[in-house]
């Protein structure tokens, strides 16, 4: 977390109040609408459980291809970790999203890889990356999936120009820039080397986290597709409207932890639905599968860390920095 410690505690309780306001709303939502729930709840037992079986072991690939990023961007910082290590540390820090602060996971997953020799410093600018890169791309594949489904006026045109937009805001010469220079105005040295990133090294991210958000929504997408509450919905729709939310909206929801509500209200309004709530259920359903994925991977994960013979023994070797 960053910025002054004020800020950090009214923060802190912005974001307790929400959840704690959300706690009880939730249950007056659900009571006053007890007749459409109670349809859902039939719904639930016709539902196609093999596809949500199948999204819940498809979320795991979700965790490697996030530990991608980390390595991508590692090796053009001069690092060179590997991807089971990577891997490993991201599922084993997945608890920490759990937690109603800003960036615990990204925090955890700092703290674990110096622990396997990497130096804190590429590890905090990795952990900035991701979280931007990820914002950039989920909003611009967002709207080409929107346009692609014709829910937007121009057909594509529009999202793509868009799309081009976004990534040249995020890429090295605009943004690494104008971070480089706040970096040294404000001494945070561990940002700095963002401006050495080339355009090969940010396209690589891009495609990185671009993989990511393609599994993702498909990870989504086949759970949806369990309920009949989604049959009217196209793909393109739902995918699009899951990055979106899930990808862009999530990152700016700073008093929702993991957007919570946020994306369970703004889903079925991007969507057109003609019951939100349930459909807002459905969508927090969704979690409650990460949920379970979160939790066996992270015990799986402790147990393999526990196996490991200590990193002293074997620390990760710098290389000169060079694209991978």
């Amino acid at each position: 977390m960053t910025g002054r410690p004020w800020q950090r505690r009214l923060l802190k309780w912005l974001r307790i109040a929400y959840l704690a306001l959300l706690a009880a709303a939730v249950p007056v939502l659900v009571l006053a609408r007890r007749d459409e729930v109670a349809d859902l709840l039939g719904d639930l037992a016709g539902a196609r459980h093999a596809l949500v079986a199948a999204s819940f072991a498809a979320g795991f690939v979700l965790i490697a291809l996030s530990a991608y990023f980390w390595l991508v961007s590692l090796r053009i910082l001069g690092q060179r970790p590997s991807l089971r290590d990577l891997t490993v540390t991201a599922a084993r820090s997945l608890p920490a999203r759990y937690v109603p602060l800003m960036v615990t996971f990204a925090i955890s997953r700092v703290a674990l890889m110096q622990r396997r020799g990497v130096p804190a410093a590429p590890l905090a600018l990795t952990a900035a990356l991701e979280m931007a890169v990820s914002l950039a791309v989920s909003v611009a594949y967002g709207l080409v999936l929107f346009g692609w489904a014709g829910e937007l006026p121009g057909g594509l045109a529009i999202p793509l120009i868009s799309a081009v937009g976004v990534i040249v805001a995020a890429s090295p010469p605009v943004a690494g820039r104008a971070v480089a220079a706040v970096a040294r105005w404000r001494g945070l040295d561990s940002l700095a080397p963002v401006s050495g990133f080339t355009w090969p090294g940010y396209l690589h991210m891009i495609a990185a986290s671009a993989c990511y958000w393609t599994a993702a929504a498909a990870v989504f997408c086949l759970y949806m597709r369990a309920f009949e509450a989604a049959d009217g919905f196209g793909t393109a729709r739902l995918a699009g409207a899951f990055v979106l939310t899930w990808g862009g909206l999530r990152f700016l929801s700073v008093i929702a932890p993991q957007g919570i509500g946020v994306v369970e209200a703004t889903v079925p309004s991007l969507l057109g639905a003609a019951d939100p709530l349930a459909l807002g259920l459905l969508i927090f359903g969704f979690r409650l599968v990460l949920l379970l994925r979160d939790l066996l991977a992270a015990a799986v994960s402790e147990l393999l860390a526990a196996r490991r013979t200590p990193v002293e023994a074997d620390p990760v070797q710098p290389s000169e920095g060079t694209e991978p």
